[in-house]
């Protein structure tokens, strides 16, 4: 890694965010072939639903302000930002446990899974303290301020895997993994809550609710835009979890979800760790159109650099790994994460550059992006389970989603250089 990056402040920072988020990935994949032994696919299909369904909705409750806490030049308006997205998390939340109390049979008759009922009610806290946590951290990567978020996801990480561990001889139908899945949030929320308080009390005291309205006003243009844009891409994604159930078998979301945990480590770890150092320097470079299109080019050569030969040694072995590692019963999703092996490469590579539609203020361009690719996994599913088997199915996905990746990284890299106009 020292080889791979200069000795700056960037190094230091990518490699405090990679320690965090390596540990709080690091633990749940370390554990899973634990988990795989205590839980069905079935039961990791149940789960996956539950996830999906609070993904989607978690894109809603903040309004997608969170994301335009790093834009202004005061740190006193980013904390009203702050406020308003947190405060937005606790009232939509609110809204949305009234509705599943009200329709909850038709909920769960829509998802068609009845063991979901249940855990409808809980759906609203986890996205409670999804929408919060990212407010925090999206202030704490404002402030450059890495090693908390490190803390925060390493407390994440640790206690998620152990309710979930403590849970899995004791619960049934997958109830330890919602469990901890909701105990290890909270936990990381917290831990980050009281360092943001500790060390940003005096801005926090001075939170003013007028200028909260007058700044929701200002950046109205991102839940204008992006709660729809960023739902249908969350929706995107989650499809596969909805879908492969009704259109194939019950354990089918199972073996996808195990796919997304184990294939998903290395975007958390490196990628996801580039980006966030990625949208705090290229956020103040941006007016600087040369120096913004070379961080790009750097970032873009590192990612490039980290991924590809673990991406294709992967997807030779992919099939042989998860038997060894998982249990025999889990090889299938062996076979899944070799289809998806490309699918994921491209995410690795283009997902921490596409913030670029964020720091160019791209909202409209994001959306018509995020509108196609909803289409076109849509009835990539759809065409795909009347006319294939579920390997078909997923080769016709992993395709589309991995050119919707390589086109989101044409326009990125063309808005780091000053393209399209810089007002909509």
């Amino acid at each position: 890694m020292r080889k791979l990056f200069p000795k700056s402040a960037y190094t230091r920072n990518v490699l405090t965010l990679m320690t965090g988020t390596g540990l709080a990935q690091a633990i749940p994949i370390a554990i899973s072939p634990i988990l795989t032994r205590l839980y069905s696919p079935e039961e990791f299909g149940l789960f996956a639903l539950y996830m999906s369904v609070v993904s989607i909705l978690a894109v809603m409750v903040t309004g997608r302000y969170e994301l335009a806490i790093v834009l202004p030049k005061r740190d006193r308006d980013a904390m009203h930002i702050v406020m308003l997205s947190i405060m937005l998390s606790f009232f939509v939340s609110i809204i949305l446990f009234v509705i599943i109390w009200l329709f909850n049979a038709r909920i769960t008759n829509l998802l068609k899974v009845p063991e979901i009922s249940p855990w409808l009610y809980w759906m609203p806290l986890s996205t409670l303290l999804m929408g919060t946590y990212q407010s925090l951290s999206y202030w704490s990567n404002r402030k450059a301020q890495y090693k908390r978020l490190a803390i925060s996801r390493t407390a994440q990480g640790s206690s998620t895997a152990l309710l979930q561990l403590s849970s899995g001889s004791m619960t049934s139908e997958g109830a330890g993994l919602i469990e901890g899945d909701i105990g290890g949030r909270a936990l990381s929320c917290a831990v980050l809550a009281k360092s943001v308080f500790h060390e940003d009390k005096k801005i926090i005291l001075n939170i003013n609710k007028k200028r909260i309205f007058l700044l929701a006003r200002k950046y109205l243009n991102f839940p204008k835009y992006l709660i729809f844009a960023h739902g249908i891409n969350a929706a995107s994604f989650q499809l596969p979890n909805l879908f492969l159930g009704a259109l194939f078998n019950s354990a089918a979301p199972g073996f996808f979800a195990l796919t997304q945990r184990v294939m998903g480590a290395p975007s958390a770890l490196v990628a996801g760790a580039l980006g966030d150092v990625f949208r705090q320097q290229a956020s103040h470079y941006y007016v600087c159109e040369k120096e913004c299109a070379e961080i790009f080019i750097n970032t873009l050569k590192k990612l490039l650099l980290l991924s590809f030969f673990p991406f294709v040694i992967f997807f030779f072995f992919a099939p042989d790994l998860f038997s060894f590692i998982f249990g025999q019963k889990w090889e299938i999703a062996g076979v899944y994460a070799q289809i998806l092996t490309p699918m994921f490469f491209m995410q690795f590579v283009a997902s921490p550059l596409s913030v670029m539609f964020m720091i160019g203020e791209k909202q409209k361009i994001d959306l018509m992006w995020q509108v196609i690719l909803f289409t076109a996994v849509f009835f990539s599913l759809r065409i795909g389970g009347y006319y294939f088997d579920v390997f078909g199915t997923l080769i016709i996905f992993s395709s589309v989603y991995s050119l919707m990746y390589f086109l989101s990284l044409i326009i990125s890299y063309k808005i780091a250089k000053g393209g399209f106009a810089h007002k909509q």
